[in-house]
């Protein structure tokens, strides 16, 4: 009582000394606690503020969310429902005819609902899922009970408590991991699966696809596999016995060599007691009978089931793969589960392939001279060639190996193997970028010239060094070091870009380096996307990204999927007129080293391809019609010795030969907003009277150079507009097998050695500084021909004349002039390097 007086005291003296406080001083007071409310308040009010965006945010996470979960469950739905069909999808050609039927390698027999006896759906549904018609998807008392065990296990055992509907969803799936996240998923699939389709529809596919014996699906095949009968003719007992091996099939088959007929019968009777259990057996006499029948022993007969062999070409093989990764990107599958709905959902899939361009393609590799014995294993050689329709980036044809192809899926090179390139990477590396950025033009003269360049790099030519050279001279006989000096101009780093742009994606940060320029790679690039560079010169600059379907119809005939190209312009027109015309020349030239693809009544564009010690060999090039690449090798690397003959070019030119025979004649169209110039060889310029070899070059506009001051002339005036004649005649293909030898490859430089060690990297060259000679290795190990038995029909020396010589013949359709080009180092062994 004294506290509480005391207390009262002291606010009462507190309350008189405010009265007794001057008027100003509460004033002030009185103004400090109405500041403090107001500061007060905007705090509160950011509080609230606060606290109704973060509640927006969350709105708008759980609408999202809501919005995918809505998404995905109608995607789900809807494959569900599509796969419930059960039959096998097909391939069509693009002529319409059935190629491939995709799943029926799978040893499945599908049966209707009604022709399955409800003994059997019930000896399932008592063993299995005894609630199944009352639950929802998910039992929650076995799942509840599956959970306990798993806590109580610490995670040690499986969750089990599976319904029929989740063993459905984990059969379409494919997912059978054991994690807690992927039973939680197949809860809600389940659930998903019972909104959208009826108990019996659930039943039905779940019978018809379980895995029931040795590569046996669904309980048709197994009633014919175990007991040689229809599911329809099935007793009792049998029908127990099919349900019961549903958890272990292999474990009960009565067909192995291990002796499990106590557990079949142990199992057996253990079904039958459940369904008695359970109401479906109401028979006793059915009962008793269904049991001394297990105790004897079930009338076991072994069926045969027929599939069909899954042995595709290897294009199909191609699309498969595609197709597969389509449906995963744009339903967010897996691939396993991409793959049970490609094989079950009755699916058209519509193919690019020419099957007489893949039979043509198949003949070729089939041919025994290819197949060399491998001198270090039991291997032997190998091969891959792709075709694509560069305007549409279909790949009409392609083959992955060498022979008859025997095995299902096996390993497709054309697609799957990385290699190194060679020479054959030269004009989509360095000529096309250095071209579309105007450091060269075809006429530029290089020196070809041993030289070291940066990191003692040390590049040879496989021949003998030319001297200076224009850079057409240099593709013919496919020359080193012009190439290097290019790529030096240009800088790898945006070669690379370049070739990425044109699809190549298996370039590393070791590739941003000289060696580039022939071919010197880390990994390397598949022939499809060595394919689909060329495409990008073939087809006006554009890349088109090579494809192996163009769309899937589902079984009602609506668009499932239409194949997405990525698509982009790379160089302008002009520039890939320009490459077109230099590529010419490896086919045209005396000295090219692809003579023998020359194909009467068509423009051919072509580049061969060597890796060191012969490891790799390509042919890579294009006509009007098809851009087509070949490689040949071993999978282990191991020299090639194959007759003084480059055996991918054969594989080439006598594929492409025929698939053109029938054809209209064709040229490569010019663009226009080309300029055209009669070159001096020797100094790459602008020829005038005095000028002793010549040629006809194409330039883009305003890069045409100057007019030559090492010989005296007037100058020659071009006509800006020289057109190739119309071509109307029809292609003639070959009637015998091309066997050209390739030219021969003569090393005038006894120093030069061959390096073993490094196949990877084999232009990557190192100078010794103890020793006059160098360690010498290129990656192209192409050749100067000056056999005459591969020179064109169309040699036209008009040129080797005297600088007092004013020849005025200078309008010569420029195929006849390109040999010229051989004159034009001055030097007697240029014309003699056999």
């Amino acid at each position: 009582m004294k506290k509480k007086q005391k207390g009262k005291r002291l606010r009462k003296s507190k309350i008189q000394d405010q009265d007794l406080e001057p008027k100003a001083i509460q004033e002030m007071k009185n103004k400090k606690e109405d500041k403090k409310d107001k500061n007060d308040k905007p705090k509160k009010n950011k509080k609230i503020k606060k606290a109704k965006l973060l509640l927006i945010i969350v709105s708008i996470i759980i609408i999202i969310f809501g919005i995918k979960l809505a998404i995905s469950a109608h995607v789900w739905k809807s494959i569900a429902k599509d796969m419930t069909l059960n039959e096998n999808s097909i391939v069509k050609d693009i002529n319409g005819n059935t190629i491939a039927t995709l799943g029926s390698e799978i040893k499945k027999k599908v049966v209707s609902y009604n022709e399955i006896p409800d003994n059997l759906k019930n000896a399932y549904v008592a063993i299995e899922d005894e609630r199944f018609y009352s639950h929802g998807g998910v039992d929650i008392k076995r799942t509840a009970s599956a959970i306990g065990s798993y806590i109580i296990h610490f995670g040690s055992s499986s969750f089990g408590g599976s319904t029929i509907t989740q063993q459905l969803v984990k059969n379409l799936t494919g997912d059978a991991t054991d994690s807690i996240t992927r039973k939680v998923t197949e809860w809600w699939k389940a659930w998903q699966l019972e909104t959208c389709l009826s108990k019996d529809e659930i039943l039905d596919t779940y019978l018809n696809i379980i895995y029931i014996g040795p590569s046996i699906y669904g309980v048709e095949a197994g009633s014919e596999y175990y007991f040689n009968k229809s599911v329809q003719n099935l007793t009792l007992e049998e029908c127990a016995f099919l349900a019961g091996i549903n958890n272990s099939p292999n474990s009960y088959n009565p067909f192995s060599d291990k002796d499990n007929s106590s557990k079949i019968i142990n199992r057996t009777k253990t079904v039958l007691t459940k369904m008695k259990e359970l109401g479906y057996i109401k028979n006793e006499d059915e009962y008793k009978e269904a049991m001394q029948n297990v105790e004897k022993g079930l009338k076991f007969k072994n069926g045969k089931i027929e599939s069909s062999e899954s042995i595709y070409s290897y294009h199909t093989d191609a699309l498969i793969t595609e197709i597969t990764k389509d449906i995963c990107d744009k339903y967010n599958i897996s691939e396993t589960f991409a793959t049970n709905y490609i094989n079950m959902a009755g699916l058209t899939i519509y193919s690019t392939q020419d099957s007489d361009i893949q039979k043509q393609m198949e003949t070729e590799c089939s041919k025994k001279k290819y197949k060399l014995a491998s001198r270090n294993s039991d291997d032997s050689s190998q091969a891959a060639m792709v075709i694509i329709d560069h305007k549409t980036g279909n790949v009409v044809g392609c083959t992955g190996g060498l022979g008859e192809k025997t095995t299902a899926r096996s390993f497709n090179r054309a697609t799957q193997s990385v290699r190194q390139t060679g020479s054959a990477i030269k004009p989509i590396a360095v000529l096309l970028p250095a071209i579309d950025k105007k450091i060269i033009t075809a006429a530029t003269i290089f020196d070809d010239t041993e030289q070291d360049f940066e990191n003692n790099y040390h590049p040879t030519d496989y021949s003998k060094s030319l001297g200076k050279i224009t850079v057409r001279r240099a593709v013919e006989s496919s020359q080193n070091i012009p190439f290097v000096e290019i790529m030096e101009k240009l800088k790898p780093k945006n070669s690379i870009k370049y070739l990425e742009k044109m699809g190549v994606t298996t370039l590393t940060e070791e590739d941003n380096s000289l060696p580039l320029a022939l071919g010197g790679l880390e990994k390397g690039i598949s022939p499809l996307q060595m394919a689909g560079a060329y495409s990008t010169i073939a087809n006006d600059g554009i890349y088109i990204e090579p494809t192996f379907y163009t769309k899937i119809d589902k079984n009602d005939g609506t668009v499932f999927i239409k194949t997405s190209q990525k698509t982009k312009r790379v160089c302008s027109k002009q520039v890939a007129y320009i490459l077109k015309e230099i590529l010419t020349q490896p086919v045209l030239g005396e000295n090219g080293t692809a003579t023998y693809c020359k194909i009467s009544g068509v423009d051919v564009a072509a580049k061969t391809g060597t890796t060191d010690e012969n490891y790799d060999r390509w042919l890579c090039g294009f006509t009007p019609y098809y851009t087509a690449v070949t490689w040949y090798g071993y999978d282990q690397n191991e020299s090639i010795e194959f007759n003084q003959r480059n055996p991918a070019g054969l594989i080439w030119a006598n594929v492409m030969s025929r698939i053109h025979t029938g054809l209209k004649g064709a040229k490569f169209e010019n663009p226009g907003a080309i300029s055209t110039a009669t070159i001096c060889s020797a100094t790459g310029k602008k020829a005038n009277t005095g000028c002793p070899n010549t040629y006809t070059e194409y330039f883009l506009w305003f890069t045409v150079p100057e007019i030559c001051n090492e010989h005296n002339g007037s100058e020659i005036k071009n006509n800006e507009n020289i057109n190739k004649n119309n071509v109307t005649e029809i292609i003639k293909g070959i009637t015998d097998d091309i066997d050209a030898k390739e030219p021969e490859r003569t090393n005038t430089n006894s120093s030069i050695q061959q390096n073993e060690t490094q196949p990877n990297k084999d232009t990557k060259n190192q100078k010794d500084s103890n020793s006059n000679n160098m360690t010498k290795q290129n990656s192209t190990n192409e050749q100067t021909n000056t056999s005459t038995n591969n020179n064109t029909s169309n040699k036209t020396n008009t040129s080797n004349t005297s600088t007092n010589s004013t020849n005025t013949s200078n309008t010569v359709n420029s195929n006849t002039q390109k040999n010229n080009l051989n004159n034009s180092t001055n030097t007697s062994e240029d014309n003699n390097s056999e």
